[in-house]
This record gives C-alpha cells, sequence and structure tokens, in this order.
C-alpha cells in the first residue's frame, strides 16, 4: 500500500417508517396515497471517504428527495458536533414508494405531505451514519468500472435517448474485504406504481440489498440523469420485478469490477459552486407561499443551490441538484475525465426536473400540462444552462 493510501468507511441507518403509527403519504404519483406495509426496507447508507487532510462523505437516502434546508440542517448539526461538514454531499434515490419529504403529495394538493417528526429522524440518522462512517475509515485500494444493464430502462418522453450505463466503484481493504460498493445508474425507482401501497427502495433496494450479499460490505446506489423520463422497462409493476431489475443492476455493476484492477488512489479533492436559478414556475412558487413546499425565501426572485465536483483519480464524480434529463445528462458525463464518471441526481437539493433549455416549453396551464408535465415541476426555462455552467466550472478548475 502506497503511504497516502485512501482510507474509507461506511455505515448505514434505518429509515423505513412505521405506517400504523402515523398516516404515511408515499411520495411520486398521486395524493393521498397511503403506506400500510413494507416491501423492502429504507436506508441512509454513508461513505466516508479521507485522503490526508482532504474528507468527502457521501449519504445516499431511500426517499423522493429532500430540499436544501434540510441538507443544511445536517451540515450544521455535524458542524456542531466538530465534524468538517464542507465535504458532506446528501443525495436521495427518488425511489417513488417512500414517505413524503417534500410536501406534495398529501391528503390534497392544498396540504403538505411530510412528517416533520419523521423528516427530523432521517436528518438525524444522516448525521450518525456520516459520523459513523468516518470514525471507521480504514486503508482501501480502488476498483472502478463502466458497463451497461441492457432491457431495463426505456425513456417516455424521449424513446430514442436511453442512457443505460451503470458506473461502479468499490473500495477494498488489503486483506480483500469489501468495505462499500457505489452503484450508479440513471432510471427512476419507481418499478412499483401508482396502485402500490407498500413503502420500498424499489430496484436500487434490491440491488444494494444483492450486492451486500455476494461482496460483503455496504452498498450504495445514486441515481444520474434520470429526468424526462428515465424509467424501468416494463408492464410488470411487482415487487417481483423490482427484485430481478435490481439483481440484474447489481450482477452487472459486480462482474464488471471483478474484472478491474485495485489501485492505490493519491487524489481526493472536492469541490462545490454554489448559485442562484430564477423560479420562474408559478405553480412551485404558489406551492411555497401556501406551506406545501418548505419555503425557500427566493431573494429577488430567485433560489439558491449548489453542484459538487469530486476527483478520485480514476473515477470522478459531479453531483446537481435535480432530476437531469439525460441528453444534458450525457454532456456532463462526457466533460468527466475518467475513465469511470459518475452524475448524482438530487443531490443536496430537489429542484424538480432540468432541462435543455431549447427543449422548454412553457406550459400554457401549469396545472394540467400535458406534454409538457417535466416543464411544469421544473424551475424555469434557464435552469438546465445555469446548472450545467456551474457544473462545468468545478469540472474544467484546475
Amino acid at each position: 500500500m502506497s503511504e497516502y493510501a485512501l482510507l474509507a468507511g461506511a455505515a448505514t441507518r434505518l429509515i423505513t417508517p412505521s405506517p400504523g403509527e402515523r398516516p404515511v403519504f408515499l411520495a411520486g404519483f398521486q395524493n393521498d396515497r397511503r403506506a400500510t406495509g413494507v416491501d423492502i426496507d429504507l436506508f441512509v447508507r454513508a461513505l466516508a471517504l479521507r485522503l490526508n487532510e482532504h474528507v468527502a462523505i457521501l449519504a445516499v437516502c431511500d426517499l423522493i428527495g429532500l430540499d436544501r434546508n434540510d441538507v443544511l440542517d445536517v451540515r450544521a448539526t455535524l458542524d456542531a458536533r466538530g465534524v468538517d461538514s464542507s465535504g458532506l454531499v446528501v443525495a436521495c434515490t427518488h425511489t417513488h414508494s417512500g414517505p413524503d419529504t417534500l410536501g406534495l403529495w398529501g391528503e390534497d394538493r392544498t396540504v403538505s405531505g411530510v412528517d416533520r417528526l419523521y423528516l427530523a429522524s432521517v436528518k438525524q440518522a444522516i448525521v450518525e451514519a456520516a459520523i459513523e462512517a468516518l470514525t471507521f475509515c480504514c486503508p482501501v485500494r480502488m476498483r472502478c468500472a463502466m458497463t451497461r444493464l441492457p432491457g431495463y430502462v426505456t425513456n417516455f418522453r424521449d424513446p430514442g435517448l436511453v442512457d443505460d450505463e451503470v458506473a461502479a466503484v468499490q473500495f477494498v481493504k488489503p486483506d480483500g474485504e469489501v468495505v462499500a460498493t457505489l452503484l450508479n445508474l440513471a432510471c427512476h425507482p419507481e418499478v412499483l406504481w401508482s396502485e402500490s401501497t407498500l413503502l420500498s427502495a424499489d430496484y436500487a433496494g434490491y440491488a444494494c440489498r444483492a450486492v451486500e450479499e455476494r461482496a460483503g460490505g455496504v452498498a450504495l446506489h445514486v441515481s444520474g440523469a434520470l429526468g424526462g423520463m428515465l424509467s424501468p422497462d416494463t408492464d410488470d409493476h411487482t415487487p417481483a420485478f423490482a427484485g430481478r431489475m435490481g439483481r440484474a443492476y447489481a450482477t452487472a455493476a459486480l462482474d464488471a469490477l471483478e474484472a478491474a484492477p485495485a489501485v492505490d488512489v493519491v487524489r481526493l479533492e472536492t469541490r462545490r459552486a454554489e448559485f442562484d436559478l430564477p423560479l420562474a414556475n408559478p405553480l412551485l412558487a404558489l406551492a411555497q407561499q401556501m406551506g406545501v413546499l418548505h419555503a425557500r425565501g427566493p431573494v429577488n426572485g430567485q433560489l439558491s443551490t449548489s453542484v459538487t465536483y469530486l476527483d478520485l483519480g480514476p473515477a470522478q464524480i459531479i453531483t446537481v441538484p435535480g432530476e437531469l434529463l439525460p441528453r444534458l445528462g450525457f454532456e456532463l458525463k462526457a466533460a468527466l475525465p475518467g475513465p469511470c464518471k459518475i452524475l448524482i441526481g438530487l443531490a443536496d437539493d430537489e429542484i424538480g426536473y432540468i432541462l435543455p433549455d431549447d427543449e422548454f416549453i412553457t406550459p400554457v396551464d401549469y396545472a394540467n400540462p400535458g406534454r409538457q408535465y417535466e416543464e411544469s415541476m421544473s424551475l424555469g426555462p434557464a435552469t438546465g444552462s445555469l446548472v450545467l455552467a456551474a457544473a462545468h466550472s468545478l469540472i474544467h478548475d484546475d
């Protein structure tokens, strides 16, 4: 091992709510969809990396998304406990069978579906998992690989544009024991459809379980540019198919990793860009005013958000604060030097869909958008170019 060996640690916390105690409004489809049981549990999974004075922590939640203010709360708590939160990224898998943590799927459109006590427990779980992962860091080498998952991903908005690329990174102790495996795929975790009332991490949860059973350690799935609308290519919206897809995803990633050499990592750099986006969506603005969404307090009609770049030498990670459409995802991944390229969506925020500016058609009626559904759930027509500009500035800031 190099004297500059990378250190890695991982930890998990269970965050499955109990549907019997208080109503659990499921996120992602229609209003007033209440949980009645559990398919596969929801977790916070944390990966901590340390190289000399450089530290990065990735926490991934099996949730629809988290508001930027919730992530800032987590960072403030970590800082108060003596842990530097500047290298923390909090991402969500975007499962459509988890509790409403944003507010849009309550009893009706005028009432938030967020359970504040549950949300507080999630933020505490992120803090605990991050600290544990950082506390138990140990020397590791890294494997990384790129492969594909054909036949499982489709695009409902633009059928000819599908990203089925899988990125995988694994951190391994000198004796071969796996500490953590990071998986990346651009596809909505929505095998379970609108008629389901089961809490579930969907195919992402099944993939992580399969990786942990076969390889050991902690597995984390991060969603890529899944916007507009990359979804499971199936008419079988059952837990059985979610398991099948998850196991196929895990197998593709692990087979590719087993063929990859383990290397010493001598670089760990993290850069973050904070920037503002115009809030041009009257529906989202109204939802904030009514308290359905977390009030962000737009300054001069703009919301603050961020992107983060993590350079691990052979692997790079770029994050975006929402659901990037695949055309923009291809552009961002092409800008990463590689060979392993990871794009994490729904990271440190959930601002909705992020479309190319030239594809944005303003809905005539935001409440009934028809073919402009993605536009109706986007901050506005300039969001895509502004997010990509911020991301490119980090990637090319050498």
